[in-house]
């Protein structure tokens, strides 16, 4: 699996978690990945990786208008993955 699988997989944890409590796991995990890859990322990448992690919080668990945020995940991740080369497969 590569970072960006792992993250992806990670992201997807933590915004189809039933509930918060269930997504801290994968959410701290998450968090855990994203700051050891973004010393590597060009500021830009890494802020659209910081707000991928902020709308998938806010996506987990019982929301309301769950579709919005997931809407944003969703967007913000497409941005992320095709930066300029934010994470090649196997890096790390």
């Amino acid at each position: 699996m590569t970072n960006l699988d792992e993250l992806r997989q990670l992201v997807d944890d933590v915004v189809y978690a039933s509930t918060k409590k269930e997504a801290q796991h994968p959410l701290n995990r998450l968090k855990f990945l994203a700051a050891r890859l973004q010393a590597n990322m060009d500021p830009y990448s890494a802020r659209k990786l910081d707000q991928v992690i902020s709308y998938a919080e806010e996506a987990s668990g019982r929301v309301r208008d769950k579709q919005h945020w997931i809407n944003q995940v969703d967007q913000c991740w497409y941005v992320f993955k095709n930066c300029e080369a934010p994470l090649e497969a196997g890096d790390e």
